[in-house]
């Protein structure tokens, strides 16, 4: 049998509310992911995992909690925040003894509720899970979801829609928000104690440190993998849609799904949160939100550390940006030397691709079928300008230069997934499991696994883009 614990409940009792779920009655599992069950050392009948997704009977060891954070939203501090529909169940260990969270989302209402009812619905659930898996596959760090059930009751959210409920993993659930509340509380022994907890369950390699350099350390490690996860969601498209400091992880895993999406055309400043009605979280802006979340997590170190520890740790996430990004863009287009040019180069094409509409996942499978510049320029496939012949020429006499040209296009492909988990693509699948059919649903989730290679099972038209506007057009707001 699995063994389960919830190290949590070592911090002190204001850090939580113990509170157990509220349970779905007459649930069906919707779905299991079976990888991630074999990567967390689980094994678990499917009646014992419906119990535990659907909040029926959670397996000994678990010790539900609601955690208490607060955060900035959309730019604002609210003091008022924590675990409102969601529980940290504990911990399961994989083989290598790395400790997972389980955290069951639509459990009902907590003391940080707000209001609200503490329940999900079955699409957001389904986005979350699917999203998750999507990032996972890409090698970009995201929480993903163990479980999903559903059942008959409906909940209000724009409009009646299924109730479910769903466990997330992650390395830890402790969010910027958490430092946040302790410096706002001026509570310097919880601070101590819940940095070293993260220290503990996420970065082991700092226990060793004296408490200024462990602080100081634990700190910069953040802002590093923070910019090197940013970094990596602008390579591939990636909108998060709100992030808020309550919804940026410590762990920099891709945390709180909400309306996410993963562009179509290409536009800089692209609003996947309808009600982000002043693009706060746009495509363009993501960069610059992960330093401001990483400046305010670095004020709320402010007693601890110095302002020159704060200050490096802040031009480490600019430096771990700029050159994390530059890396992978490189890599979308087949390069792997470093030339000074190459910063402008993909400047150049994110302008160009902007102005022309261009599909930004479909741009770089086709760059790919080309070995040189003629060829590129005869198939007819860009926008007949002067600037797009001036960046095609430009980027084959670049091309050239590599040590191994000839590898260029085997590097775009292994760079660049066949199959995205575009937004219609995730309305299908939702409408269809809404009408109680999830074979889509399954048959998606096998190929967001290797979104790199031909699925026979899906429709061909998901590997192309959107066939007409509406599908490009859906609207997506927090609620998602």
């Amino acid at each position: 049998m699995p063994h389960f614990f919830n190290r949590y409940t070592q911090l002190q009792d204001h850090f939580f509310t113990r509170v157990q779920p509220e349970a779905l009655a007459d649930p069906i599992l919707v779905h299991r992911n079976q990888p991630l069950e074999k990567a967390l050392n689980l094994s678990l009948t499917d009646s014992a995992i419906l119990k535990m997704v659907s909040g029926q009977n959670l397996p000994e060891g678990c010790d539900p909690l609601a955690q208490k954070y607060t955060g900035h939203q959309f730019g604002y501090y609210n003091p008022d925040l924590g675990d409102g529909r969601g529980l940290l169940l504990g911990q399961c260990e994989d083989l290598g003894q790395q400790a997972w969270d389980l955290h069951l989302k639509g459990s009902g209402q907590t003391p940080y509720s707000r209001r609200g009812d503490g329940r999900a619905v079955l699409r957001s659930a389904i986005r979350e899970y699917l999203g998750g898996e999507a990032l996972h596959a890409l090698g970009i760090p995201s929480t993903r979801c163990l479980a999903i059930c559903h059942n008959r009751e409906t909940v209000w959210r724009e409009q009646m829609e299924p109730r479910a409920s769903y466990i997330r993993t992650a390395k830890t659930h402790v969010r910027f928000g958490h430092f946040e509340w302790l410096a706002q509380q001026q509570d310097d022994e919880g601070f101590s104690q819940l940095a070293d907890y993260v220290i503990e369950t996420v970065y082991p390699e700092l226990r060793h440190l004296d408490e200024n350099e462990k602080f100081s350390q634990l700190l910069t490690t953040i802002c590093q993998k923070t910019a090197e996860l940013i970094a990596s969601w602008q390579s591939v498209g990636f909108c998060h849609g709100v992030m808020n400091t309550d919804n940026m992880s410590v762990a920099a895993e891709t945390f709180d799904f909400g309306p996410y999406a993963f562009m179509d055309d290409f536009k800089i400043h692209y609003i996947c949160n309808h009600s982000d009605t002043e693009g706060r979280y746009a495509y363009s802006q993501q960069p610059n939100i992960g330093l401001w979340n990483c400046q305010v997590l670095a004020a709320s170190f402010g007693t601890r550390i110095s302002q020159e520890q704060q200050e490096a740790a802040i031009n480490e996430y600019v430096e771990t940006y700029n050159r994390s990004y530059l890396d992978k863009m490189r890599a979308k287009i087949g390069l792997k030397e470093d030339f000074e040019e190459d910063r402008q180069m993909v400047a150049d094409l994110l302008i160009l691709m902007d102005q022309s509409d261009l599909d930004f996942q479909q741009f770089f499978l086709k760059l790919s079928e080309f070995e040189t510049e003629q060829a590129c320029l005869d198939s007819e496939w860009l926008p007949d300008s002067k600037n797009w012949r001036q960046w095609v020429q430009r980027y084959f006499v670049r091309r050239a230069l590599e040590l191994e040209p000839q590898q260029c296009s085997e590097r775009i492909r292994q760079n660049t997934p066949k199959f995205v988990l575009r937004n219609y693509i995730n309305q299908e699948i939702i409408e269809a499991a809404e009408q109680g059919d999830f074979t889509l649903l399954n048959t998606c989730f096998e190929a967001l696994r290797n979104p790199f290679e031909q699925h026979p099972a899906l429709p061909e038209r998901y590997y192309k883009p959107p066939q007409s506007p509406a599908q490009k057009g859906i609207a997506l707001s927090c609620s998602s």
